[in-house]
Order: C-alpha cells, then structure tokens, then sequence
C-alpha cells in the first residue's frame, strides 16, 4: 500500500484486542519506485510471477503450451482485490481463518510478462467469453438446444449466457483466457488473430 513514505507492505498480525488485523510494514520497500496516491494498493504475486517463469522457461526449451483460465484483469494497476468466500457469500478475510476460501484476482498482464521473459510466446489474455465464441461455443450451445425439450432448452441457453455474458453476475469478462505456448507452435485455437507474444 502507498503511504506517506513510499510502498510498504501489508501484513496480518493481531490488533490490540488480540483479533487479525491488517498492518504495515514498518519500512518501505526499497525496490519498488511507482507513482501513486496515498492509499494505492498495489498487488504483486512473488510465487505467481516464479511459477510463470519456471513454467515459460520449461515449456520454450521442452515444448508445450499451458492454457489458463481464471478471474482477473488484463491490464496490471491498482486495486485491492482480496476477498474471501464462504458459502457463495464474501465475508471479511480476517474472520474465521481457514474457515473461508481466500482469493484475489489474477494480474494476467504480469504473469504474461513474466512468461515473455522466460523465452515462451504469449496469447491473450483475452475475455473468456470471446475465447469460448471463438471456440464455438454458440454452435455447440444452438446444436444441443435444437435437440433439446423446452425445459432442457433453458437450461442450455441460461449456461450460455452465464460463461459468455459480460453483465453482472456473468463470467465472460470477468474470466480471462490466456496461453503460454512454445514459439514454434501454431497459433491455439481461441486465439486467432492475436500476435504471438502478445500481453
């Protein structure tokens, strides 16, 4: 987080009634020298950019592609993205540890980077709506209806809509799709179109 004196990092620890609680770092990180507003968070995955790169560099010397498909964004900026989840419903992250899933969103575009760096090519990442379309998804979907009762039918287009729709409660942008891949390997399905190695 940005404060008065530079980037310092969050950390848990206990606050005076003896709950979890968020704090600072009591010094700044040295290596980091980005403009920012006080109160600017910025994320950064130490072990995702590490898994990144081990896995680029594996896949540019042996071969391969990895496709990824998760919620995140595609561009790296700030935002606290943090949160937890316990029966579909957030809750905060510091309550009742180990009895909520703990997530945060996926900085594609640095995770690309890092891949980038390590010798392998780079698709997307793009919405996972268009990829899915892309891979024809509606075809598959109308092909199934056609076939369907009217009951079944619903479902089908109600599915759909929720993996390809960009509104809310929908997950055709909020998801991203994203391939790390060999240099020498055609272009993946999904991702025609995209330039090799772009993030």
């Amino acid at each position: 987080m940005r404060g008065s004196r530079g980037w310092r990092e969050r950390l848990v620890g206990l606050d005076n009634s003896g709950n979890l609680a968020l704090s600072l770092a009591a010094e700044p990180e040295r290596f980091i020298n980005v403009p920012a507003h006080e109160g600017d968070v910025l994320e950064i995955s130490a072990a995702g950019h590490r898994l990144m790169f081990e896995l680029g560099a594996r896949l540019a010397r042996h071969g391969g592609a990895a496709l990824f498909i998760d919620y995140g964004h595609v561009a790296t900026g700030f935002g606290d993205t943090l949160q937890a989840l316990r029966a579909h419903r957030k809750v905060d992250p510091l309550i009742d540890p180990g009895e909520a899933d703990i997530t945060a969103h996926v900085d594609f575009a640095a995770m690309a980077r890092s891949a980038l760096a390590s010798g392998a090519a780079v698709y997307g990442p793009i919405d996972q709506g268009d990829f899915l379309k892309a891979l024809g998804l509606d075809q598959r979907a109308q092909a199934l209806i056609s076939r369907a009762g009217a009951a079944q039918a619903a479902d089908i287009e109600a599915a759909r809509a929720r993996l390809t729709g960009k509104g809310v409660g929908e997950m055709g942008a909020l998801f991203k799709a994203m391939v790390v891949a060999h240099r020498q390997l055609p272009v993946p399905p999904g991702f025609q179109g995209l330039s090799r190695g772009a993030a």
